[in-house]
């Protein structure tokens, strides 16, 4: 007879982030988890004030408020240990035990991670507003939020019922250098193609949801495991006809043999993905104890991590802007930072602070845009974002960040995004401002057009 299997506490809070739970039940259960972590009798969960100007307490007993701090890094004081919650350099919150009996693990420092990465998520989907919760905004299915909805919905009839459900997930192999090869407007386009495929391919009453990037999710009512990895294998053949061979790969896990929870049964049908991609892609596994591996805990941790960036700018996009020009000087940004040897976790972060820059003040005077800009990059990433933005862009004693956006800003707002033509025109403008444009900067970008770097317009 096999044991009964009992979630960590990281796993427990994982399965809440990806079962779409509040802000204050996710920081409930990393409070918990924590305890259970470092043997404390009381932990409490602090998030910073929409001013940054204190902790204020979110969960858990303690002072109401307590004073921000710089650290990054776990620490102790007067007894305490603090465990920052932090999400691209940023000091979002802190989760503090009281006289704990053991030092600090790594598997703590993760919880406070993915607590940091709830609270972060919180925050955009307030500022995207309540029209942006459950819709996603290229494909116009329902989004994660969506599908936890239409999910939980479809579970509790089966349980009151005594029926069958399956919970599925696809993705599209290889989407991400698709994206590097073809641009991004390819890459969108692939995806409308999918949403078609996979929505024309199923029932009425069945759910199509996109969950992140390149990820779909499916709730198929009253249908077994072995019909719904059967079905799945016809929307993935669709798909693939569909594209001239680009393919796709899909895992299922069915209700009640399973699991009996939303987030156990996503849990299981992702590792039946990842299974199914392990063998080469293109192809579809039921979820079955001997053969599948399911993604541990600390794997579904990374996994959220990396996909922070993308939801972050999903979020950033639902709350308004010119998203096309946007999310072009943010791919040039990112382009150029590769080029000079910035490192990817500083690039990614310099795309984020680009796009911020040309979401928020697409137009006006130079120096109140920089302002402006700055001010949301303070609020939505860090102090350091914020100052990339302030600098003067021509300055060569400016962080080579600034240099960088301020060359891509004017790269995309002189039309060079937009084809060959373009391209060349705006190059030349730059190179007409030597005063304004760092000319280091401006000659990478000259060698990235010259090998022919995939047109990054977008939607």
């Amino acid at each position: 007879m096999s044991r009964k299997h009992h979630p960590s506490g990281l796993e427990r809070l994982v399965q809440a982030c990806e079962a779409g739970r509040d802000l204050p039940a996710i920081l409930g259960i990393a409070c918990r988890a924590v305890a259970e972590e470092l043997g404390s009798e009381n932990v409490a969960a602090y998030a910073l004030s929409e001013d940054g100007a204190a902790l204020v307490l979110a969960c858990g007993d303690g002072p109401d408020q307590l004073d921000p701090h710089p650290h990054t890094e776990p620490f102790t004081l007067g007894g305490d240990h603090y465990l920052p919650m932090v999400s691209a350099r940023r000091v979002l919150g802190c989760i503090v035990a009281s006289d704990p009996v053991r030092p600090s693990t790594t598997s703590a420092r993760l919880i406070a991670g993915v607590a940091a990465q709830a609270v972060e998520t919180s925050r955009l989907w307030q500022a995207a507003g309540a029209g942006a919760g459950t819709m996603d905004l290229l494909t116009s299915l329902p989004n994660h939020r969506g599908f936890a909805d239409g999910a939980s919905r479809e579970l509790a009839r089966a349980k009151r019922t005594g029926s069958v459900a399956s919970v599925a997930v696809i993705d599209l192999d290889g989407f991400s250098a698709f994206n590097e090869v073809n641009g991004h407007q390819a890459g969108d386009s692939l995806l409308l193609t999918a949403a078609h495929c996979f929505s024309e391919g199923v029932r009425p009453y069945d759910t199509v949801c996109r969950l992140g990037d390149d990820e779909f999710g499916l709730v198929l009512a009253g249908m077994a495991a072995p019909a719904a990895a059967s079905l799945l294998s016809r929307l993935v053949e669709a798909f693939a006809t569909s594209t001239d061979g680009v393919t796709a790969s899909g895992g299922v896990a069915a209700f009640p043999g399973d699991g009996a929870t939303l987030a156990e049964l996503q849990r299981l049908a992702t590792g039946s993905l990842y299974w199914a991609q392990r063998g080469g892609g293109g192809r579809v596994v039921a979820y079955d104890p001997e053969i599948v591996e399911a993604l541990s805990a600390r794997e579904r941790a990374d996994q959220l991590e990396r996909d922070t960036y993308q939801r972050t700018m999903r979020a950033l996009e639902a709350a308004g802007g010119r998203s096309a020009t946007a999310r072009a000087v943010a791919d040039y940004a990112g382009f150029l930072a590769a080029e000079l040897g910035l490192t990817p976790e500083r690039a990614d972060r310099l795309r984020l602070a680009a796009f911020v820059f040309d979401t928020t003040t697409p137009n006006g005077e130079p120096a109140e845009r920089s302002r402006l800009a700055a001010r949301v990059a303070a609020n939505a990433m860090d102090a350091e974002a914020a100052e990339w933005l302030l600098a003067p862009a021509g300055a060569l004693d400016s962080p080579i960040e600034s240099r960088i956006i301020g060359v891509a800003a004017a790269f995309c707002d002189a039309g060079g995004h937009t084809g060959s033509a373009g391209a060349g025109r705006a190059l030349a403008g730059l190179w007409g401002a030597p005063d304004r444009f760092d000319p280091v900067v401006v000659r990478a970008l000259e060698s990235l057009l010259a090998d022919s770097v995939p047109d990054v317009v977008t939607r």
